[in-house]
């Protein structure tokens, strides 16, 4: 069973055809773009087997591993999210840290879900992901991540040198859907999940699922009129 709630909802994103999604070799260094601490996150979720994906926010634009090279694909509308998105690969030593860490936070909401990645109209992957979503245009970004690097490091094993092997000699990236779960917690559940009688519910409470905040969102296109 997870620690965190499951999202009511899958994620669908796009990336550019020429991104590097096979081998990285620059899948820590590449986030020290946006911050220092952003890169310090990427290396110590690696070492979580987790690994970070992309940030979207009002402050920060698109940031991330994901994000790097489809800041502008041709012929796209690119969006502006007025609030805060942070999207990380699923592992159970991520998903504690991240559930300790939301802990009595009003702002901002983590839960599990898939995330699918496209190239156009070819499905590149999907995998089991963690985000973290803020509907508020002021949510405290900077606060957030030094809070979010503070408790990883406390987490993280000292010695590990998985991220410095992954941008020496490339990290190699694939998914499995279904890889962290254990299938007997699956099948209970789905089991109760798909149970319906009142009893049921007095005991299991209502539906596991939540929903995204909403989120304001401009969408803007270049060269063309605002949409």
């Amino acid at each position: 069973m997870t620690s965190l709630p499951y999202w009511d909802s899958n994620v669908d994103m796009e990336i550019a055809p020429w991104f590097p999604l096979g081998v990285d070799y620059k899948p820590v260094s590449v986030n020290s773009h946006h911050s220092g601490s952003l890169s310090r996150i990427a290396a110590l979720s690696m070492c979580l087997n987790s690994e970070f994906y992309c940030l979207t926010s009002i402050q920060s634009g698109q940031a991330g591993t994901l994000l790097r090279d489809s800041m502008f694909i041709p012929g796209k509308h690119r969006r502006v999210e007025l609030g805060f998105t942070m999207l990380f690969g699923y592992s159970s030593p991520m998903e504690n840290a991240v559930s300790s860490l939301l802990y009595g936070q009003d702002e901002l909401e983590g839960g599990v879900t898939f995330c699918t990645l496209w190239d156009r109209e070819i499905i590149l992957g999907s995998f089991k992901a963690i985000i973290l979503v803020s509907g508020n245009p002021f949510f405290s970004e900077d606060d957030f991540l030094g809070r979010l690097e503070g408790t990883l490091e406390k987490i993280v094993p000292g010695g590990s040198n998985m991220p410095f092997f992954a941008e020496k000699f490339g990290y190699r990236r694939f998914f499995i859907p279904y890889e962290t779960d254990n299938p007997v917690d699956l099948e209970i559940s789905r089991l109760l999940y798909e149970m319906e009688f009142e009893e049921t519910r007095k005991w299991v409470g209502p539906s596991p699922e939540v929903s995204f905040p909403p989120l304001i969102t401009l969408k803007l296109s270049l060269g063309q009129d605002m949409i």
